[in-house]
């Protein structure tokens, strides 16, 4: 699905990613386990266009991207959704933050509380739909990040340390969110971690 050959970067005279290749196929949950500063988010970042425009090879399902025009890349993008690891909610009711990616879509409106609703229920937070998510827990808004990308049915999810600094409650609730969405959706997962055991536990294969 994600074939990537000889991708690099720097920051002034400092090298932040050295000649990375590799494929990860629809559906499995790949993991990158590093330590702090192993530029494991600027891989992420750069593999979903987040960062600066790709000169080297980055193929999705055989599209050349760094050879195609931004219109492709856009479109491409949006099958694509990323999770960070200090989540960021917005002012207003946890339905009204997954539902954000779905407005810009311009998906109608009855298809929009469906598909919220959907969401929170896989992230157990269907009973918290009206609360303000400025007052949830950090757990609780890492879920309500999740659910907004979980909203607009992505190809693939890349998830920057999702459950780093959780209690122990929301990182089971989150792994397992992860680990079922993916069986049951085929999404393909890119999880990036300092955490070994989590990443042997999760992961189909690992780098």
């Amino acid at each position: 699905m994600i074939r990537i050959q000889n991708v690099s970067r720097r920051s002034g005279d400092k090298t932040i990613l050295e000649s990375i290749s590799l494929e990860i196929q629809r559906g499995e949950i790949f993991t990158f386990i590093g330590q702090a500063g192993a530029a494991r988010r600027r891989f992420c970042a750069s593999s979903i266009f987040l960062i600066c425009r790709q000169t080297a090879p980055l193929f999705f399902e055989d599209i050349d991207t760094a050879a195609s025009n931004e219109a492709v890349r856009l479109s491409i993008r949006r099958r694509m959704a990323m999770v960070f690891q200090k989540p960021a909610v917005l002012n207003t009711t946890v339905s009204g933050n997954v539902a954000f990616g779905l407005k810009f879509r311009k998906v109608e409106r009855t298809e929009i509380e469906t598909r919220v609703q959907e969401a929170l229920d896989i992230v157990g937070l269907l009973h918290l739909a009206d609360r303000k998510a400025v007052t949830l827990s950090g757990g609780e808004m890492q879920r309500v990040a999740i659910a907004r990308a979980l909203v607009t049915r992505p190809e693939v999810l890349l998830l920057d340390e999702p459950t780093a600094n959780l209690d122990p409650v929301n990182t089971e609730l989150i792994e397992k969110t992860h680990s079922c969405h993916s069986k049951k959706f085929r999404t393909t997962i890119i999880l990036s971690t300092h955490d070994m055991i989590q990443g042997q536990r999760l992961a189909d294969r690992m780098g």
